[in-house]
């Protein structure tokens, strides 16, 4: 039964004073007698009914102070500010004598003359003289910096849990000097990832994602005749990896070794050998690079700003102990993000708090709300919020005012690939003979306007319909797949399954399988190198594991674990005499490895459903599809765990929970068919 919208602006105007008025005579004892719009009594009623209609409507309505503490209610953050895009810039600099130029953390770069989309850089940045862009790279056993240069995607390692390596050389002119606390490599690894795991400079990107894979930075001695070996000098312990171990994209900071930074006058060309090892390739899938970038750094739109009361003066001597006090921020009207206040008063330095609105604050609370629309800070009225009240300097100026701000952030930040990167010299921490620039060689994204209240209200409604505990399969399944900072296709889930007993229903139990996304789950299946049996790497089993320990009900037994795969093989028998018999392979073979792939599978192409049964009619269906009119399917025999293909007439069931891994296509023609050649 579908219940009528509550509504409690029923009564009008008109049926009000109507009503009002027949109640006239009983009331009044019949000694109120003129009853029409002349009189002043009547007068008044119509007034006072007018007043109750306008309450009757406030009733219906939701004021935005409401949605917030229902919002704080349900524990859900508040109005979401502004968000700043992020980039990466690779940096191009000159300085005088031979250290290296140093952009410390806190540059800020314009990419416009009037300087109104500027990008602050995220950390200190060493700005090697790499000999156009001559990074060359080993992987796989061979030289890939052909396929660099040409932008080819290059797989980095193979997913077979055996030991590898990948070697980076970065040639130099000569050799150079910088302190070796501040000197290192800063080097951008753009990879081939699912859009699960998003680029380390994004926002809202975690900062905690659980490695696929332990990887080993270390430094070496490139030989001359052959780069690809050499002497290791020194490990990267303080290497920083932005790519959580290759699983995103990201920037690499490694720390050069203290011998390499002398510098001096010898103008000898010197090559530095970085070197990526792991004792085991753990991954789920290849991690594919596709952009390698030397001097580069993170950078986010966002600039931090800061005034005092000498620079508010003008507002600061305008100011009383009245409700409704604010100080407009410079070059912030429209682009706030966030600020800090600090007051002196009585001689001691008091901190104000940003909130979301006054509603919650009372009258000793020392709080603020920041306007990005107008650019500036507001304080509250004395009742909802304290009014802010300065100490005087002699001259009687509140100057004893500190305000630190940001801003920045919103759509306008968001470009494609630009050149233009300059310095903003004001208040940016730069050396001043140093001269740099700085073209981002990603797209600013992620910027986004602040949120709006029907945004809120839209966002509180969806929050009562989101899945935060294990209960039924069903939430196990929302909860794994929406786990954050790992790409995860699809799961099974268990109740009542026990690793250690196999054969038995063991109460409060559950078994969760993961299966990993993919980057191009369609591409996949026509690498030379396809594997169906997709496992996930140990850092997504742990992030699992990590999501759903809160969510589990008291008493339950969770257990992620990887997918468990039968081997499968199958005998495809056709008629007719097809004229290309590879094309006949190379069809039935996709077809059938497409449909029982683990991702795009079965009827519904989602994935074959965990346990569900071989049908022949329907692997027989699937190759015909597969076919076309190339030939005719007769039958299809199946073969499981490495036994000999046999016909079947009935369903070939797999297991509670486990998916089929094709190994082997074999495509015979019907004995006695004039056909040949097929197998």
């Amino acid at each position: 039964m579908t219940l009528q919208p509550l509504l409690l602006d029923d009564l009008e105007w008109a049926p009000m004073v109507e009503a009002i008025r027949r109640r006239v005579p009983a009331e009044s004892d019949g000694t109120w007698t003129l009853h029409s719009p002349v009189d002043p009594g009547i007068t008044l009623l119509e007034l006072f009914a007018y007043l109750l209609e306008q309450r009757l409507y406030w009733l219906d309505q939701v004021p935005d102070e409401l949605v917030l503490a229902v919002a704080r209610l349900l524990g859900l953050p508040g109005p979401r500010s502004a968000r700043a895009a992020g980039t990466v810039l690779r940096l191009h600099a000159e300085q005088a004598g031979t250290a290296a130029p140093l952009v410390p953390d806190g540059t800020v770069f314009a990419r416009d003359p009037e300087q109104q989309v500027a990008f602050t850089v995220q950390g200190p940045t060493t700005v090697l003289p790499v000999v156009d862009d001559a990074l060359r790279l080993w992987a796989g056993g061979r030289e890939r910096t052909a396929d660099l240069v040409a932008h080819r995607p290059v797989p980095l390692f193979t997913p077979d849990a055996g030991p590898a390596e990948v070697r980076f050389v970065l040639p130099l002119p000569k050799a150079f000097g910088r302190a070796p606390r501040q000197a290192q490599l800063s080097l951008l690894l753009q990879l081939d990832v699912p859009d699960r795991c998003p680029a380390a400079w994004l926002p809202g990107s975690l900062a905690d994602v659980p490695p696929p894979a332990e990887l080993v930075w270390s430094w070496y001695v490139p030989e001359p005749d052959d780069p690809a070996i050499g002497t290791d000098v020194a490990g990267a312990d303080a290497a920083v990896d932005g790519t959580a171990g290759l699983r995103r994209s990201g920037v690499l900071r490694v720390p050069l070794p203290a011998d390499w930074c002398s510098g001096g006058p010898d103008p000898a060309p010197r090559a530095y050998g970085l070197r990526l090892s792991t004792p085991a390739a753990t991954f789920s899938t290849a991690p594919v690079l596709l952009q390698l970038v030397p001097n580069a750094v993170p950078a986010t739109h966002r600039r931090r700003l800061a005034v005092t009361g000498k620079d508010l003066v003008g507002q600061l001597r305008a100011w009383r102990r009245l409700p409704g006090q604010h100080l407009d921020l410079p070059a912030a009207r429209g682009t706030l993000l966030s600020a800090e206040v600090r007051i002196t008063r009585d001689g001691t330095e008091q901190p104000w708090t940003v909130a979301d609105a006054f509603t919650f604050a009372g009258p000793a609370h020392r709080v603020f709300v920041a306007d990005r629309d107008a650019g500036a800070v507001r304080f509250g009225d004395g009742l909802t919020g304290a009014i802010p009240v300065p100490d005087l300097d002699s001259a009687g100026a509140a100057l004893l005012v500190e305000v630190e701000y940001e801003v920045g952030g919103g759509t306008v930040g968001n470009g494609g690939l630009t050149r233009n990167w300059t310095v903003v010299r004001d208040g940016t921490p730069i050396e001043p003979g140093l001269v740099a620039t700085a073209d981002n060689v990603v797209p600013a994204t992620g910027g986004a306007e602040a949120e709006t209240m029907p945004q809120i209200r839209a966002r509180i409604g969806d929050a009562q319909h989101e899945v935060t505990r294990a209960v039924t399969p069903a939430d196990v399944v929302t909860l794994v797949t929406g786990t954050r900072g790992v790409a995860v296709a699809r799961c099974y889930v268990g109740p009542g399954e026990h690793p250690r007993y196999p054969c038995s229903t063991v109460p409060g139990a559950i078994t969760v399988r993961v299966v990993p996304g993919v980057t191009d789950p369609a591409g996949r299946l026509t690498d030379a190198a396809y594997d169906p049996r997709l496992r996930p790497d140990p850092g997504i089993l742990r992030a699992v594991a990590a999501r759903l320990e809160p969510t589990r009900l008291i008493g339950t037994e969770l257990f992620v674990l990887p997918p468990r795969y039968r081997p499968v093989a199958l005998r495809v028998e056709l008629s007719g005499a097809p004229t290309d018999l590879e094309a006949v392979r190379a069809a039935v073979r996709a077809g059938l490895r497409r449909f029982l792939d683990p991702l795009l599978g079965g009827s519904e192409q989602e994935g074959w459903p965990f346990g569900e049964p071989l049908r022949p009619s329907a692997l027989l269906r699937a190759a015909q599809s597969a076919l076309e009119d190339l030939a005719q399917v007769e039958r299809v025999a199946i073969g499981l765990d490495g036994a000999e293909p046999e016909e079947a007439c009935f369903d070939v069931p797999l297991g509670s929970g486990w998916l089929p891994a094709l190994t082997e296509v074999r495509v015979a023609p019907v004995a006695g068919d004039p056909g040949q050649g097929l197998s």
